[in-house]
């Protein structure tokens, strides 16, 4: 006890030294100085992701080329991106106006839509008091008035975003060629920080930068197929019903795909008014069956396979996920909540060494 009451006087009187401290909590200044970082380019967030999912999608298509016929490193980068090009030239050919065309019909049938679904709630619901408070706050959304200025707003919106992001994708997808023309060397070049000033920095946050692109990049390659596919099957249903606006829904499916089992229900919104304006509620029900089909297909079938594989997540903990990161984040919560989370999970999870 004695000693122990003269080292606390010993080191109640030693000066204060920043040098000290500093090398004492050198890992949170590590990673407060990388969130920093983070902060100060925030507003080029979107261009470093979509530069990043562009390299990880060519790296993987590089990786399984090369291992199965041996081909040139960088033969194989050039073919890729030559694809991409074609691919993008034949949507802008193909695509763009006729989207705009339906975006213009849909936009002037809304009302239409609005006030055949708002017939439908006056026959099914007049004579039920219980839920009269419910149906008052539903029949004022479903003002026509209401609809084309939320649906002008949400366009507006959508048109200003898509354009800013359009001219990131060419960007990223040209810093993304001349990162995976190059790769070798700038990952030499990484490595070689493990010998400088910055070595503290790279042995700290390596492997949790590595972890957590891993898992970024692979939830974004998993919703990229499931999206494709909802995209396919919707498009196919969409010609069954007799649906008009296949460019413009279609789009919105894979986008809103994205976004994992939120995505879902914000894409049908669009497609069950398209329904109602073209057949009645009748279509309209019909449709809601197929969001309904499509949605187990993806939840029974393609989650279990390709996504669960991947992220090993409930549904329900991904909305409440979704939820949190969109309210912390905004929209790109709405793309990186479940990510993270996994990420964050893996982390805590791994065994502590001795």
């Amino acid at each position: 006890s004695h000693c122990k009451t003269d080292f606390n006087e010993r080191k109640a009187k030693m000066p204060f030294s920043i040098s000290a401290f500093i090398r004492v909590n050198r890992v949170y200044f590590i990673w407060a100085a990388f969130m920093a970082l983070l902060y100060l380019f925030r507003d080029m967030f979107g261009l470093v992701f979509i530069t990043f999912i562009m390299c990880f999608i060519a790296s993987s298509i590089t990786h399984n080329l090369r291992r199965k016929y041996h081909w040139s490193r960088r033969s194989i980068v050039i073919g890729i991106y030559i694809l991409f090009l074609v691919g993008v030239a034949a949507f802008l050919t193909l695509i763009p106006t006729r989207i705009l065309s339906e975006t213009i019909n849909f936009t002037e049938q809304l009302p239409n839509s609005m006030n055949t679904l708002k017939s439908w709630v006056n026959t099914h619901t007049e004579n039920n008091e219980m839920i009269a408070p419910l149906i008052a706050q539903i029949k004022n959304v479903l003002l026509p008035e209401t609809a084309v200025v939320s649906a002008w707003n949400i366009v507006r919106g959508v048109l200003e975003k898509g354009l800013h992001y359009f001219g990131w994708f060419f960007l990223a997808m040209l810093f993304s060629f001349l990162i995976m023309f190059d790769l070798p060397h700038l990952s030499k070049g990484v490595r070689h920080l493990r010998f400088t000033r910055l070595s503290e920095a790279y042995h700290e946050t390596a492997d949790s930068i590595i972890l957590f692109a891993k898992v970024v990049g692979e939830n974004f390659r998993a919703q990229l197929i499931i999206s494709a596919i909802n995209t396919v099957l919707t498009a196919i249903c969409l010609h069954i019903l007799g649906i008009n606006a296949v460019a413009l829904l279609c789009t919105l499916v894979f986008i809103c795909g994205l976004i994992p089992v939120l995505g879902m229900l914000i894409s049908s919104v669009p497609i069950v008014l398209m329904a109602i304006n073209g057949g009645g509620m009748e279509l309209g029900l019909w449709a809601i069956v197929m969001i309904i089909a499509i949605h187990m297909i993806e939840t029974y079938i393609l989650n279990p396979r390709i996504v669960s594989s991947v992220m090993h997540i409930n549904p329900v903990m991904t909305l409440i996920i979704l939820y949190i990161a969109h309210s912390v984040i905004g929209m790109w919560g709405m793309l990186l909540g479940v990510p993270i989370a996994v990420y964050v999970y893996r982390k805590i999870s791994k065994p502590v060494r001795n």
